[in-house]
């Protein structure tokens, strides 16, 4: 219609030109021309709209049926991270050898890293002398003194007793002078303190007789053991030192990265090599909903590019983390994905559900506008039907909207629009 509207535009433009009557006639013309064809259009023509719903669509479809499918709740993981641990040394040295490389496998007992063990040799060598100086005075006080010890201690004991008599001999004249008004009683009380220090000495020379002959107080014994046994303490942890120098490898694994430089400084707890197992462990975040259904020992299955393998559930961390707000899980490989296992890389994982009865369809045939929705057929009519989503099988899912006997339409359905006509291929 615009088309014949503008064609009489166009004519009543050019008959201004003409004269009154030429005008007249040539109007006639025009509004007749128009009506015929106007009257032939509406006959004979259609709108874009009719057209497009007359015109057949070739599609591909799949007869919907009910069934016992296996389900599975389908992650992105990432493959290694919990495997990898931080190797390092207890003490400061320098680093003297790297006998290995980033990337290399190694076997349980194989050298990684030497430190410089010059200064913890000669700190082990002082803590042998120490332990030795224990170990003899320990033995001492066990086994006794020597037979020249007991000499000297009756030899003290003599000369304490020889004095002490030499200063009672000396106070009994000193209190008779005293008496008779001789001497003052200052003198007399610096000869009873002399005498008093006398027999002190002769005390504890007697004491020391005795112990030497009958050996060492028990609570002498015992902190001379304790002397011992700390000395043995710090021995043991010199040579502890001593070996943790030599780094090797305490289980089959593959070398992540070696972070330290010979000849450079390696302080004590400091990662000098990142080491992971031959063990091949896929981590994933779990929903709130999918981690009250995920048990320790579940089977997954694991795709690694084109490379795939069987696998379970060996930790479920039961904390969500802070930022993702997910449940950390972690899947065991059974069988190694040789040569092709690096850390980082990003899984397609399946943890298996178990068979579930339900319809099952594609999850290419599903299409969404806000809402998940699929094209079935009906009377050579595609017809749109909402879906709700459940779970996954690998490129299936499971849906509700659907039932049986329903014929979905698999391939050219995102050229569809409800209520056009198809041709089924």
């Amino acid at each position: 219609m615009r088309k014949f509207i503008y064609k009489f535009e166009h004519i009543c433009s050019a008959v201004k030109k003409l004269s009154k009557k030429k005008k007249i006639v040539c109007i006639c013309l025009a509004v007749v021309t128009i009506a015929a064809l106007s009257t032939y259009s509406i006959i004979s023509g259609k709108s874009d709209e009719e057209k497009t719903y007359t015109r057949s669509y070739p599609v591909k479809t799949l007869e919907i049926k009910s069934g016992s499918y296996p389900m599975s709740l389908q992650y992105q993981g990432l493959t290694g991270g919990s495997e990898v641990r931080k190797l390092s040394f207890k003490s400061s040295a320098k680093i003297l050898k790297i006998y290995v490389s980033k990337g290399q496998h190694v076997k349980k007992g194989d050298k990684l890293v030497d430190l410089d063990k010059s200064d913890l040799n000669f700190a082990a060598q002082a803590a042998k002398s120490q332990v030795d100086a224990a170990s003899a005075q320990y033995n001492k006080a066990v086994n006794g003194a020597q037979q020249e010890d007991v000499s000297k201690a009756q030899i003290a004991v003599k000369n304490a007793q020889d004095s002490n008599n030499y200063y009672k001999d000396l106070y009994d004249k000193y209190c008779k002078l005293s008496d008779a008004g001789a001497i003052s009683k200052q003198e007399l009380d610096d000869v009873k303190l002399q005498l008093d220090n006398s027999q002190n000495a002769l005390n504890s020379a007697e004491q020391s007789l005795e112990q030497v002959q009958n050996g060492s107080r028990d609570e002498d014994k015992k902190s001379l053991l304790a002397q011992l046994n700390e000395a043995k303490a710090n021995y043991d942890s010199k040579q502890n030192l001593l070996q943790d120098a030599s780094m090797a490898a305490d289980q089959n694994g593959y070398v992540v990265d070696v972070l330290g430089k010979e000849g450079e400084m390696q302080q004590a707890g400091d990662s000098v090599v990142l080491f992971r197992s031959e063990n091949e462990v896929i981590t994933v975040g779990l929903s709130d909903d999918d981690v009250k259904e995920v048990k320790v020992g579940t089977n997954a299955k694991v795709k690694i590019g084109d490379d795939s393998a069987e696998g379970q559930i060996i930790n479920v961390v039961q904390m969500a983390d802070s930022k993702s707000g997910t449940y950390s899980a972690e899947i065991k490989l059974s069988k190694p994905i040789d040569n092709k296992f690096y850390v980082g890389q990003t899984a397609a994982v399946y943890i298996d559900m178990g068979d579930k009865n339900a319809i099952s369809i594609p999850i290419s045939s599903v299409l969404n506008d806000g809402e998940d929705y699929v094209y079935v057929i009906e009377n050579g009519h595609a017809v749109k039907k909402n879906v709700t989503l459940g779970d996954t099988d690998e490129d299936k899912v499971s849906v509700d909207g659907l039932k049986n006997g329903d014929e979905l339409v698999v391939e050219g359905m995102k050229t569809l629009k409800s209520g056009y006509k198809v041709t089924v291929k």
